[in-house]
């Protein structure tokens, strides 16, 4: 007979043992009870099950097994099987519990559970049953994967909006969870508030939720907020009348919030007329943006546009009827969220609709014409063939970018400054030296603040224009747009910049310190999104040593580009440099947008361990950083080793999942095995040498340090082993040192369901919990009493409050600008690992990262504080130029960074001084141009010729630099003096004092001034008399050159009419062309009329005079007092 072979006899057996559990028998066992352990008993092969009434439908329930042999059986609640370590689950209002036993070789078999119900608020259960909230109302909740909180509120008047103000976001926790209204979702992922709109009074539903796994609570206040006095006016059907030529209020509510308005247009037959909108009431330092389409009678788009700035829109009506204005908030598209969001500020706003406004600034023909507008407002204007108009705005501060944006075709703009214009008239040039731009989209940065003008011209139609001209505001670091004032990084620290037109440069300069060679990591990320997909705009990048601007390199060392779209990218560079300081500019190419970047930068010793030939040594049980250029892996020894060793390699990419294996290869280059976890083992095959083929990454945060790749390998003799004891804080995440043989199959499992650890990333999670305590077990995946199970057991602490004190050690008293310190935090008790939070009080003096990492960038005081929940520790540490006091040579200084001398005149004295005070060291002076300047091994420099030099003093490995700069030859003062003895001056007014410096070619002709009785008259350091009251005093001007002076008495008599510069009983245009012709020093004032027209009160008369009499002409503002 033919033998039945093993796998027939196999898969006999499974046939078997699947007909068996398909006619199980179910058998109803009636219901079960919250909070009552159920022992179930099989005593033949059946389904038993259980129903379970929820006290209220959405009830969550904790299932906590209760005997250990809970692997034993099959347990379903309403379809989903529960684990063996329990879970939670929510409740309907009948529900079903199955129960079998895995085999049935197990019976009899007897198991024991309980369901507990689960409120992780006080408002549970709520996840089908809303909690009802009242005007007022405060609560906490918590919020988990899978759970739902739904609320409602009644409102008692129409149109009121619910005002939610959500807090407990803070730095280490930032999860973001979801806020559902009106069928759809948005994203809460800070503190603040957000405004929901309802129509009618009623009871309204909206919900919380968050995906993922984890625990987070926070808080929110409810309050009712009163609707606009035109509520309700949400749609066409219920819009507020508006008479033409009359205002009504409206405010943009909160989210689902329209405002309709309707009036009456009544164009001749067959004809169009022409009628203007206005929105008018906007706050400039609480901007609501807000969006309106107009509507015909038959329901066509007339037009629309969105706002955030008292708006003028001219439109035509071609219909007779009743048209529609529709307002709304404007919705924004995250790219990172993938959401849409609004702003809403709930601001009191206005409305009309006025009959007319062909074009409401004509005539502006000419720059004497032209009409003054508020940057941020949009210009209704008709631009035909053949016509120009001239518009004027006030730049407010230096370094604006000025934006302008036209949707007529063809237009092009010019423009200049209200300086130029004024001096020069129609023969004045353009800010850029060249041709009209195009006015669709043009962007240009405005060096200097004050009163500008702007020419439109290139029109070929009636149609109604709309032009907007914006400003906006510098970046942090600006002004740095020349390599002398470039801006300083700091290793670590990620700066951002704006890169916002073509004749934008950023410049940037760091150092590379002494010692072996050094290659830089260099990483540029532009965070902008951008509007328009198909945008494309370019930043190119150069790098410079300080050599090549005293002339002795060519060119650049590197060069890059990034290239931008309207989503987020990254370029990362690694260059070999040499010890030195270098310089990085960047400049846009292409732009037609302002794009964000962030620029950060890492130095690492060169490891040139590309090849097994020249692989790195590692040390045991000592973590190694490790990086390479992007897709390069990197070579690593490990030493020798025995047959038989186990070796156990680590590797921690901060909690992320790494990005690629770890080879290991023998001397001959054989690879031996590989792993794609954070933590594997492998035993030695052969005595020998052994090498691991590491990948790399580096990440480069804002708020945190650089992070690489970190790799360690050590050698044990465990089948497993953990680190005993882990203190930490709820829902941290730490790298756990788990140890283990190759041999085993490393199985995990924890007390708790949220106590977790991930083999790929090597990172345990504590729960999101207020605290608690529970062991994570490793094992060989062995049930517990069986003689082959092997275990290592971590115990793992977290609490909220758990820390008796936290201290900050090694914190220097002083810094200088450019160093850092490294300060560590001591925390009891000892063994806590986690996150320490640390914040500077003043990030312009003292910057610090999430790793206690302090730099210094400016001078001053500020405060370092460590924080762990309520523990706080706090320094005070001093920035200044010198560097801090410790033993041995830490550093030198220079009293002096920079210095400017001149051509054939006496050394100067440098003094260096080597820190700690009388530590004695070999100072080494060097020119970087000897053309320019030389230096004596004492410090003094020499000027000999026009030039720059970077004088250097080394000692040991510290050094410190001073930029020389050698002026032309000079011709010294030889005395100063007044034209006239006295001057009369009108109380209020002002007069810049002009004193005649001999000879006139003298090169230095700065002065210091000094009023003898401040209480009539004060002077400025640029020799401005400013009147304050009638009386007389004396100005005395000493020059810096020779200490020569002389005096001048200033008599101060009563005050003129404010802003009637002519004296003519009117204040308009043509006093104000008068202060512009004045500044430029066309025409000289008498004493009387500069009194009247300088009605800012600052000394001068100047173009912001002007500004002022026409935003008064235009009644714009109520005074000039």
């Amino acid at each position: 007979m033919k033998r039945v072979g093993r796998w027939t006899w196999m898969l006999l057996t499974l046939l078997l043992l699947l007909c068996t559990t398909a006619f199980a028998e179910t058998i109803e066992c009636g219901s079960i009870e919250l909070e009552q352990p159920v022992e179930v008993t099989f005593e033949a092969y059946n389904r038993l099950q259980y129903t379970l009434t929820a006290p209220i439908d959405g009830t969550r329930v904790k299932f906590e097994w209760l005997s250990d042999n809970k692997h034993l059986v099959r347990l379903y609640m309403n379809g989903e099987q529960v684990s063996t370590t329990g879970g939670f689950y929510t409740l309907h209002e009948e529900n079903t519990i199955r129960v079998s036993a895995a085999s049935s070789d197990l019976i009899p078999l007897t198991v024991r559970f309980v369901l507990h119900e689960y409120r992780n608020d006080e408002q549970e259960p709520n996840d089908v049953i809303p909690t009802e909230l009242h005007d007022g109302d405060s609560v906490k909740f918590v919020l988990d994967g899978g759970d739902t909180d739904r609320f409602t509120i009644t409102t008692e008047k129409p149109g009121q909006d619910i005002a939610l103000t959500f807090s407990g976001f803070n730095y280490a926790d930032r999860t973001a969870f979801s806020l559902f209204w009106n069928n759809r979702g948005w994203e809460i992922e800070k503190n603040g508030t957000v405004f929901l709109h309802t129509g009618e009074p009623g009871t309204y539903q909206f919900s919380l939720s968050k995906s993922g796994s984890g625990e987070i609570s926070r808080s929110m206040e409810i309050h009712l907020l009163d609707g606009d006095e035109n509520e309700l006016n949400d749609t066409k059907e219920t819009a507020t009348p508006l008479p033409i030529g009359t205002d009504a209020a409206f405010s943009i509510g909160g989210i689902n919030d329209e405002d309709w308005f309707s009036f009456e247009a009544v164009p001749e037959e067959g004809k169009s007329k022409i009628y203007t909108l206005r929105l008018l009431d906007f706050d400039p330092e609480n901007s609501e943006t807000v969006s309106y389409k107009i509507y015909a009678p038959d329901g066509s788009v007339v037009a629309g546009n969105s706002t955030s700035s008292r708006h003028t829109r001219v439109f035509s009506c071609s219909q007779q009827g009743q048209y529609a204005v529709r307002l709304y908030p404007k919705e924004k598209y995250d790219y990172y969220s993938k959401k849409f969001n609004f702003s809403i500020q709930r601001a009191a706003l206005r409305i009309r609709v006025e009959e007319g406004g062909d074009d409401p600034y004509e005539s502006n023909d000419t720059w004497l014409d032209a009409a003054y507008i508020e940057p941020g407002q949009l210009i209704s204007h008709v631009l035909n063939s053949g016509d120009t108009d001239w518009y004027c705005f006030t730049v407010p501060e230096d370094h604006m970018t000025l934006h302008v944006s036209s949707d007529c075709a063809g237009v092009s703009a010019g423009v200049y400054t209200g300086r130029d214009l004024a001096e020069y008239g129609e023969s004045a040039k353009i800010i850029w030296s060249g041709i009209d731009k195009s006015a669709n989209n043009l962007y240009w940065k405005l060096d200097e603040k004050g009163l500008y003008y702007i020419r439109l011209s290139g029109g070929s139609s009636e149609k109604i224009c709309s032009t907007m001209i914006s400003l906006l505001p510098p970046d942090e670091i600006e002004d740095n747009d020349v390599w002398y004032r470039a801006t300083p990084l700091y290793e670590e620290f990620v700066q951002a910049f704006d890169l916002s037109v073509l004749n934008d440069t950023e410049w940037f300069r760091f150092t590379v310190p002494e010692g072996s060679q050094k290659v830089l990591l260099l990483d540029v990320t532009k965070t902008d999104t951008g509007d328009d997909p198909f945008d494309r705009a370019f930043a190119d990048f150069s790098l410079y040593r300080e050599a090549y601007f005293n002339g002795q390199d060519d060119s650049s060392l590197y060069q890059f580009r990034l290239e931008t779209t309207n989503g987020p990218t990254s370029k990362r560079c690694s260059w070999n440099l040499e010890p030195g300081t270098y310089y990085l500019s960047a400049a846009p190419f292409g732009a037609e947008r302002v794009q964000t970047l962030s620029i950060g930068y890492k130095i690492l010793t060169q490891l040139d361990n590309d090849t097994i030939a020249t692989a790195a040594p590692l040390t045991e049980k000592v973590w190694q950083d490790v990086w390479q250029d992007v897709w390069q892996k990197g070579y690593f020894s490990i030493g020798e080793h025995k047959a038989g060793e186990v070796v156990q390699i680590q590797h921690d990419e901060g909690g992320s999942k790494p990005d690629g294996s770890i080879d290991v290869y023998d001397a001959d280059g054989k690879r031996i095995t590989y792993s794609f976890d954070a933590n594997f083992s492998f035993r030695i095959p052969a005595d020998g040498v052994y090498y691991l083929e590491v990948p790399a990454s580096i990440k480069f945060s804002e708020n945190g340090p650089t992070r690489t790749t970190r790799i360690r390998y050590y050698t044990h003799n465990d089948k497993i082993g953990v680190t005993e004891t882990i203190t930490t804080r709820p829902n941290e995440s730490v790298f756990l040192d788990v140890w283990f043989s190759p041999d085993i199959s490393l199985s995990v499992e924890s007390e708790v369901e949220n106590l977790t650890y991930d083999r790929e990333t090597g990172y345990l999670t504590a729960p999101n919990t207020p605290e608690g305590s529970a062991d994570l077990v490793f094992s060989n995946g062995s049930p517990e009493g069986n003689k082959n199970r092997i275990e290592a057991v971590t115990h793992v602490i977290w609490s909220e409050k758990l820390l008796s004190g936290v201290s900050i050690s090694n914190a220097p008293q002083s810094l200088s600008v450019g160093s850092s310190v490294q300060l560590e935090a001591a925390v009891t008790p000892d063994d806590y690992i986690g996150r320490v939070s640390w914040e500077s009080s003043d990030t312009s003096v003292l910057r610090v990262l999430s790793n206690g990492k302090v730099v210094a960038v400016g001078q001053g005081e500020a405060v370092i504080t460590a924080s762990i929940g309520e523990a706080t520790s706090s320094v005070t540490i001093t920035v200044t130029g010198e560097q801090p006091s410790e033993s041995g040579l830490t550093g030198v200084s220079l009293d002096r960074y920079t210095l400017t001398l001149y051509a054939g005149e006496e050394a100067e004295q440098l003094t260096a001084t080597l820190k700690p005070e009388g530590t004695e060291a070999t100072i080494r002076w060097t020119s970087s141009n000897q053309t320019a300047a030389t230096v004596s091994q004492d410090g003094k420099v020499t000027p000999l010729a026009a030039g720059v030099t970077v004088v250097t003093a080394a000692a040991g490995d510290y050094r410190a630099s001073c930029i020389v700069t050698v002026q032309p030859e000079r011709v010294r003062v030889t005395g100063i003096r007044f034209e006239e003895p006295t001057h009369t001056l009108m109380m209020g007014s002002t007069v810049t004092l002009q004193p005649i410096i001999a000879p006139d070619d003298a090169t230095v002709k700065n002065l210091t001034w000094v009023s003898s009785d401040e209480q009539t008259a004060t002077v400025s350091r640029t020799g401005i008399v400013t009147a304050l009251s009638v009386g007389e005093t004396t100005i005395t001007a000493t020059t810096v050159d020779g200490g020569y002076s002389a005096e001048i008495k200033i008599i101060v008599t009563a005050a003129a009419q404010l802003g009637d510069v002519n004296g003519d009983g009117y204040i308009d245009a043509a006093d104000a062309l008068l202060c512009l012709r004045a500044s430029v020093g066309l025409i000289t004032l008498t004493p009387e009329q500069e009194a009247a027209a300088d009605v800012n009160h600052d000394g001068l008369i100047d173009a912001g005079d002007a500004i002022l009499i026409l935003r008064y002409d235009a009644r714009l503002i109520p005074s000039l007092n």
